[in-house]
């Protein structure tokens, strides 16, 4: 009786984890779309944030990104995640969090470690994000610790490898254009981002992050990546969709006329 109560409870745990908890991010993801990008709301952090008061933004940035590396570590240990199986063929589930986890150890500790923003994040946002990070680390590492893959030659980890690794390089890339841009500034206040995917896009950030997403998405072919990429699309376009706007007003006709929002040449 008692391990029948353990498998249904192991059941129902990996059934959380690999489909409901997915479902609803996607579904979630669908009303922060329709809030953020038809009524208006923005996410109070940043020039956003009207209240002024919270963590300063390299604090609060570490605070709430880190579970996304701390998690997977952790479970890659726990589930004792082999980069081989028995028949000595690599697991690329295991390769594909490894990149997971490069993105946000950059995020959470060299990223934070450069800026110098006076913005501040508000208290609420960003228990919000460290809860999210938190879940979606977890989801994501249990996938890929627990399931062994092994795509290395197959269509769509090759191509989804290589869509996130161009995503990595320009998110990378316009970080740096605006930490540079800051310094530049040196506290005068915003100015036109220049050069990169900046020339095509004014979130070129938000743009290289929903690209690694979307190939990582592709390369895993799981519900649990494909949730997180469609969450990220949904949370960050339109808010670089408010940063076109904010860019537009603020420059007026010396804003380049032919810079999109999000998606080079289309939107």
């Amino acid at each position: 009786m008692l391990d029948e109560v353990v498998n249904f409870a192991k059941m129902y745990w990996n059934d959380f984890w690999e489909y409901w908890t997915p479902v609803t991010m996607i579904s979630v993801g669908v009303i922060v779309f329709i809030l953020e990008g038809f009524v208006g709301l923005k996410a109070e952090y940043g020039r956003y944030n009207k209240k002024k008061n919270g963590l300063p933004a390299p604090i609060a940035w570490l605070i709430q990104e880190c579970p996304s590396f701390f998690v997977p570590l952790f479970l890659i240990f726990y589930n004792n995640a082999k980069f081989f199986d028995e028949n000595k063929r690599i697991n690329t589930n295991l390769i594909l969090l490894i990149l997971y986890m490069v993105h946000y150890f950059n995020r959470s500790f060299i990223y934070t470690s450069r800026i110098r923003s006076k913005n501040v994040v508000n208290y609420l946002e960003n228990f919000l994000a460290f809860i999210f990070c938190g879940v979606n680390g977890y989801q994501i590492g249990h996938y890929h610790t627990k399931f062994v893959a092994n795509s290395l030659l197959e269509w769509n980890f090759i191509l989804g490898c290589l869509i996130f690794l161009a995503g990595f390089y320009i998110n990378v890339d316009s970080d740096n254009r605006l930490i540079r841009l800051r310094k530049e500034s040196n506290g005068t206040g915003y100015k036109i981002p220049r050069g990169g995917m900046f020339e095509y896009v004014s979130a070129a950030n938000y743009f290289g992050e929903c690209l690694e997403w979307f190939g990582f998405a592709v390369a895993s072919w799981s519900l649990p990546a494909l949730a997180f990429g469609w969450f990220t699309l949904a949370n960050t376009g339109p808010r670089g969709y408010h940063h076109h706007l904010f860019y537009k007003e603020k420059f007026g006709s010396d804003y380049p006329k032919n810079r999109k929002a999000l998606i080079p040449f289309l939107i």
